[in-house]
Parts: C-alpha cells; structure tokens; sequence
C-alpha cells in the first residue's frame, strides 16, 4: 500500500493516473489519515472507547475508491507465510466529514486502530466518533474537542515506537 502522511493532500487518484482527480470530496479539501508503511513510526495509543467500533461500521457506510485487488496488513502478514488468506485485507478507503475537511483512510483503519495501536489524529477522532457509528451513537462526543493532543499522543519527549516485528 502507498504510504502517505497524516494530513497531508489526498493524492491517491492522481498518483495512479486519474484524470478525474482533484484532491477534494463534497466540495471539501481532501486529507490522508492511516496510510501506514512498515518502514514507518506512527503515533500509538490504545484507541477511545467506540472508535474501533466506529471505524469498523464506516467500512460498511462510508466506502469509497473500491479497488480490484486488496491490500494485506503489512504487520500481520510474511512472504512465508503459509495462512496468508487469514491475513486482514483491505480494498477500498471510507470517507470522513471533518469541521471544514474531509479525510480519506484505508479500509484497513480500524484493523490498524484495534490490532496495532495506530493512534489516528485528533480531529480525524473526533469526526469518526461524532458520525454516529459507534453503539450509543447519537451524542457523538462529549464535547466540542473531547481530549487534547497530550491526553492521546506521546509527549515530545518520548520517542515514537518503531514498526512492529
């Protein structure tokens, strides 16, 4: 899969040739979150209570850029591996409305979320557990901005941990 960092333009369509690309969706600039790379560090947290569940509904809901291949999880999978159909897949993005954005992720977000720890960013968090998909869904989160960077992300001081093996 092409890694891209968080928040940067949404570029996937142009980088495979589509004519059609404009880097927006519903009239909203288009930004990247989950596009992780093994060879990569990413922000960890155990995630919020609901946003496995959340991002997990959205790939149901939210679909979009539905490829013809699928991308295995680069941490759960080996060349050598003989169980590689058992390996989670993903084949296409969900699309997230954020406060003036829109956020394009891999379908893989939530395996990401639940079994790697991938600590997506602040806003992105936010838009996913106010969409309504989580169970108790409706009140969205408690308040306008439910944590802050510190409460969710590593100090400065600390280092980010490296892929896992």
């Amino acid at each position: 899969m092409t890694y891209y960092a968080d928040l940067t333009p949404y570029a996937y369509d142009r980088d495979n040739g589509d004519p059609r690309a404009s880097g927006t969706w519903q009239g909203l600039k288009l930004l990247n979150v989950g596009w992780l790379h093994r060879g990569k560090a990413y922000a960890k947290s155990a995630p919020l209570p609901g946003l496995v569940e959340a991002l997990t509904n959205m790939t149901r809901t939210h679909r979009a850029q539905q490829t013809r291949g699928f991308h295995l999880c680069p941490w759960c999978t080996s060349p050598l591996s003989a169980r590689r159909l058992e390996v989670p897949r993903g084949s296409a993005e969900i699309r997230v409305k954020g406060d003036g954005v829109a956020y394009a992720a891999p379908e893989l977000i939530a395996h990401y979320v639940q079994a790697h720890d991938y600590q997506p960013p602040t806003d992105f968090v936010h838009a996913v557990l106010s969409s309504g998909q989580a169970s108790g869904a409706g009140q969205g989160c408690p308040s306008p901005r439910p944590h802050t960077l510190t409460d969710i992300m590593p100090t400065p001081d600390a280092a980010l941990p490296g892929p896992i093996a």
